[in-house]
């Protein structure tokens, strides 16, 4: 037997404003290596390695860098502080970038520099008055709009997706259900993108998909924050399960 399963959700982005700054600084660990490496640049000292690695880094193409003292390589590298490994070699150098960005935390989606209705786009919406007009929290339905998206697919395969007005270091995601219809996604997925086109999941500590708890009820919001900021241009919103159909309402910030 057929169903069709309408989900509606507000997410919630939370995020600080990544801004370019005259001051490229990475903390420098010596004795220690990266696992990994995406690409390497030969010939750099390492004050060039430091400065392309914070560059690399707000690019999302790189998280830490590994550098040689000897053959002055800089190795950019996706890993993670606990991928690191030590060593016995005195020339190996690891460089984690730290950021200048802003610190002042904000709403993404309907902060003080809202996005546009053109920038929240979706898998598929169930109708014109179930699009992605209104997945924003606390938006109130009204006879031209439902006040929530809704897929018209119900499967694992839907999403609901903001581009922000910049990179932004992404905390945490804020969802809300639709009423008066009982229908709320109780738990799902975040994915993130510097470029909006190559997407990553957000991880567990053991390496799987992230499972985020959903709502219970079709209106009180949920927040749930991020295991640890994401640099991001994009962020989606994967739901996994959901209660009689999925919809929802949501912030990023």
């Amino acid at each position: 037997m057929s169903f069709k399963l309408t989900v509606l959700f507000v997410f919630l982005l939370i995020a600080t404003e990544a801004e370019a700054n005259e001051k490229f600084r990475a903390k420098v660990y010596s004795g220690k290596e990266v696992t990994t490496s995406t690409s390497s640049s030969l010939g750099v000292s390492l004050i060039q390695c430091q400065t392309m690695c914070v560059l690399a880094r707000r690019k999302c193409t790189s998280m830490i860098c590994g550098y040689d003292i000897v053959s002055k390589t800089c190795s950019y590298s996706l890993d993670s502080e606990d991928d690191l490994i030590t060593t016995n070699g005195i020339t190996k150098v690891v460089l984690i970038p730290v950021d200048d960005a802003c610190q002042t935390s904000e709403y993404l989606v309907n902060g003080a520099e809202p996005v546009s209705d053109a920038q929240i786009t979706a898998s598929t919406s169930y109708s014109l008055i179930a699009d992605t007009r209104g997945a924003r929290l606390n938006t109130i339905a009204t006879d031209a709009h439902q006040g929530a998206w809704a897929a018209k697919i119900h499967d694992k395969n839907q999403y609901i997706q903001v581009q922000f007005n910049c990179l932004n270091h992404v905390l945490g995601v804020a969802l809300q259900g639709k009423p008066p219809n009982n229908q709320f996604v109780t738990a799902y997925k975040v994915l993130y993108s510097c470029d909006c086109v190559n997407f990553r999941t957000i991880m567990d500590t053991n390496g799987y998909d992230k499972i985020f708890d959903g709502n219970t009820d079709e209106d009180t919001v949920v927040t749930s924050m991020l295991p640890s900021q994401v640099t991001a241009l994009c962020v989606r919103i994967n739901p996994v399960e959901w209660n009689n159909h999925i919809s929802l309402r949501k912030k990023t910030f």
